[in-house]
């Protein structure tokens, strides 16, 4: 018998853990299950200890000892105080994930959750980036979507963030067929914030305003410029104009048919 074994027998005996979880240490130790004889014998000390009689529970299948973990004995008490299912480490290992450490198990990101993230492009997170997507339930699918509209320089703490947003990926595509091709991760949040419909800034664009910051067309935005408003006045000859400028006449209502006869007359 290996000490961790006896370890945990000794445990059982003292009544620091019940008989299942102390098959639990056994299994994640990848031993044999507890004999009857071994169940009986640890509840009989129980009892000379004034501990209750517990019921000896059925053998559970061992783990293949070629794949024995490396927790520690007080790691592994931990993980049975916690209740963590065997079946769930077995789950992790074959999900390629065999240094986490309990804290990191105990936050039981389900494995299939891991595969998701690498089949999406996600291959070199660390387990504590994995764990804050998880808990924000960021879908592994939205990150693959981003990469095709080019978003691809993200953070995790940014993709957290465009998620809580709830950016779509196609709002992204949109917004960059209309021209905003240079968009960063503040440039993203801006627009989503302030609402920028794709539409409008082609609509801009077509009215002869090309290379339009975000913050410009935000601020278009927020003044309530139309771009039928910005062609008017490109067609009455008033191409030169700054953002400025062309807010300061919307908000005079200036007529562009009024600066187009302006501009006649002076000729």
């Amino acid at each position: 018998m290996n000490e961790e074994r006896t370890m945990v027998l000794e445990m059982l005996a003292a009544g620091k853990i019940t008989i299942e979880q102390a098959n639990q240490l056994i299994e994640v130790l990848g031993e044999p299950s507890l004999s009857t004889a071994e169940q009986w014998a640890g509840q009989r000390q129980r009892e000379e200890r004034g501990t209750p009689h517990l019921e000896p529970l059925e053998p559970v299948e061992p783990l293949d000892h070629r794949r024995r973990t490396n927790f520690t004995l007080d790691q592994m008490i931990e993980l049975s105080e916690h209740e963590v299912d065997p079946s769930y480490l077995r789950s992790l290992r074959d999900a390629g994930l065999t240094d986490l450490t309990v804290d990191e198990i105990e936050h039981e990101v389900d494995p299939s959750y891991f595969a998701k993230l690498r089949e999406a492009g996600l291959h070199d997170l660390s387990v504590n980036q994995i764990i804050e997507l998880s808990e924000h339930e960021v879908d592994p699918s939205y990150f693959a979507k981003l990469r095709e509209a080019g978003i691809t320089d993200l953070t995790v703490d940014q993709l957290v963030e465009l998620s809580e947003h709830d950016i779509k990926p196609g709002y992204l595509i949109k917004v960059r067929q209309a021209g905003l091709t240079d968009l960063d991760f503040d440039a993203i949040v801006e627009l989503s914030e302030h609402d920028i419909k794709p539409s409008y800034i082609s609509r801009l664009r077509e009215a002869g305003l090309y290379n339009l910051s975000v913050e410009e067309v935000i601020e278009l935005n927020e003044h309530d410029i139309k771009p039928s408003y910005v062609k008017a006045l490109h067609d009455a000859g008033m191409e030169d104009l700054t953002i400025g400028q062309l807010i300061e006449l919307s908000e005079h209502e200036v007529d562009p048919s009024y600066l187009k006869a302006l501009q006649g007359g002076a000729n």
